[in-house]
């Protein structure tokens, strides 16, 4: 369906569990770099988003709709675990469940009934 899927090693090993977004991006920079220079990507950010996150649901709602996007969507988990849900073009809804470790690349245009969910 086109979904492009890597594993980057040593999560655990590489930042802390309250680790901040700039020694998230610093421990994976290398790897960010490759990722930005095959894809034509220009920025990284850190989301973190967990179930104790304030307004939660409001954050989330923003997601909550079918939408797509103009650009290529990459998801990075550092820890934890979240549920992305892909709408492909020729088939049903799949959900694709990602933790610690797990890399997915969407391309631009993919239809995304929902974005994600955090337990």
């Amino acid at each position: 369906i086109g979904i492009a899927y890597e594993r980057w090693d040593a999560v655990e090993s590489r930042v802390s569990v309250d680790a901040l977004e700039d020694e998230i991006l610093a421990a994976y920079a290398v790897e960010i770099g490759k990722l930005k220079a095959s894809g034509g990507y220009v920025t990284a950010d850190v989301i973190d988003i967990v179930p104790t996150t304030p307004d939660l649901d409001a954050m989330l709602g923003k997601f909550n709709k079918e939408h797509w996007h103009d650009e290529d969507e990459v998801r990075f988990i550092v820890k934890g675990h979240g549920l992305f849900h892909i709408a492909p073009a020729d088939g049903d809804v799949v959900s694709i469940e990602m933790e610690a470790g797990d890399l997915i690349r969407v391309p631009r245009g993919t239809l995304q009934p929902l974005c994600f969910s955090v337990s």
